[in-house]
């Protein structure tokens, strides 16, 4: 690996919140109540911009977290005597932004997208720096360095995320965990993977024991052991070994893809894909709903999906099927045991302040009010017991995953890091010559991205 002794990258451990959803259990509605301080903002009015549409602040309308959030603005509004409008307004949210700020007109006050869109935004200087407009060092209401990294450039943070509100944190492109279909594991009378997990045996090689048991003729119907995105697969396995993508030690940057854990893992999963579990795996591309689809109808046992696609909408795989089991990826051995990392490549409910905001202070007062965490779920042991009733169908399946998002990372997906990674499942081409065919690439994206998200985390919360 090329000496990375000029760029400076950190990566800081990401602090869990964990979040709720509905299913269809019979709902646990907690009782609504906010401390909100007096202000008088003199009927301030907040346009707030949203992107997602048919929720209400991105909760599913008529859930008990969609009735809270309407409280919420309810009480926000009498207590700080403003009024607070929000525009559902889809994928146009980013236009209606930048057209705005070029124009020099003020629109929204607040901006809540995913930051697929808002990446570009922040380093256009189209949103403002929150740093000194709310208590950025709340990271248990707004998200930590290292899940906001996306949103961190250069001398500040642009965008925070509701952190301390549940549920919405698993809306984005986090992941991956592996559902397990329980029914199927029962018919074929095998070993519940949770079991692996709970004993720290769920190794690269019971998984691909397991793969093998798992695939089976179904009159006449092949039922594989597992479908997988590619690119999660590859991702998922190469941190699986204790990896991360970056880390900063002794001056420079350490790439994970270039130590030899890094190494160990792509050999091992280029083994799995390519060779040992090739016939196990199903041999489309299931991305997305059709994953979620085939899981749906038994046609696999095991998935690789995104949270998005578990639970968020009335179709998610969570909602319609009946005995759903959340795993790890298994571990390495250089892993860590019962660490169980994870990555994430957008945050969703990404909120900021655009840079021409009628008042950005008086809107960021509005703003810390709205995002206070509700009452009922105030620490990760409270939203595990309601995610347990109300979503899981086991106590164990809450707390891998919840164990996950503690150990996430950014994964520069949009700036091409995960392209690395995600060639072992791309071609069979040897590992070194992957390695070192993309190793320019690599060094540019930590010079052009990397290094300024980390001058922006040194500015905001020090080394």
């Amino acid at each position: 690996m090329k000496n990375f002794s000029r760029i400076i990258c950190l990566v800081i451990a990401f602090v869990f919140v964990l979040c709720s959803c509905q299913s269809s259990e019979p709902e646990i509605v907690p009782e609504y109540s906010v401390n909100v301080e007096s202000a008088d903002l003199d009927g301030f009015e907040v346009t707030w911009g949203h992107c997602y549409t048919d929720t209400i602040y991105g909760y599913i309308t008529g859930t008990a977290n969609s009735d809270l959030a309407l409280a919420r603005e309810k009480e926000v509004e009498e207590a700080l005597n403003c009024k607070i409008e929000v525009e559902y307004s889809g994928d146009t949210v980013y236009s209606t932004l930048r057209a705005s700020v070029m124009s020099g007109q003020p629109y929204y006050d607040i901006v809540t997208a995913g930051t697929y869109g808002l990446v570009n935004d922040i380093r256009a200087g189209y949103l403002t720096g929150l740093s000194g407009l709310l208590d950025i060092a709340n990271t248990d209401k707004w998200g930590t360095p290292n899940m906001l990294n996306s949103t961190i450039w250069k001398d500040d943070v642009y965008a925070v995320v509701p952190y301390g509100w549940s549920e919405l944190m698993y809306y984005s492109s986090f992941g991956y965990p592996i559902s397990v279909n329980e029914n199927l594991i029962s018919k074929l009378g095998l070993t519940d993977p949770r079991e692996y997990v709970e004993s720290n045996a769920w190794t690269w090689d019971q998984f691909e024991a397991s793969l093998a048991e798992y695939t089976h003729d179904d009159g006449g119907r092949t039922i594989y052991g597992m479908a997988t995105h590619p690119a999660y697969f590859a991702m998922m396995m190469f941190l699986s070994n204790g990896n991360t993508l970056s880390s900063y030690e002794d001056g420079k940057v350490v790439c994970g893809a270039y130590t030899d854990a890094g190494f160990v893992a792509f050999e091992r999963a280029r083994k799995i894909y390519y060779e040992t579990c090739k016939d196990y795996l199903h041999p489309g591309d299931p991305w997305n709903y059709v994953g979620v689809d085939m899981f749906v109808n038994g046609e696999i046992v095991l998935l690789t999906a995104p949270c998005n696609e578990l639970f968020g909408s009335e179709r998610s795989l969570l909602y319609v099927t009946d005995n759903v089991g959340i795993l790890p990826y298994p571990q390495g051995p250089n892993a860590t045991p019962g660490v169980f990392p994870s990555y994430h490549e957008s945050l969703d409910y990404a909120t900021g302040i655009p840079v021409n905001a009628k008042d950005p202070g008086a809107t960021a007062i509005v703003l810390d009010a709205m995002y206070e965490p509700f009452d009922e779920f105030k620490t990760k042991e409270d939203v595990i017991g309601y995610m347990v009733d109300q979503i899981f169908f086991d106590e164990r399946d809450a707390r891998v995953l919840a164990n996950m998002l503690e150990n996430t990372e950014y994964g520069f997906f949009l700036e091409g890091a995960r392209g690395v990674i995600e060639s072992v499942t791309e071609t069979d081409t040897s590992i070194t010559s992957l390695l070192e065919s993309n190793e320019d690439k690599y060094e540019q994206i930590v010079e052009d991205y990397m290094v300024h998200h980390y001058e922006g985390t040194v500015a905001v919360y020090g080394e």
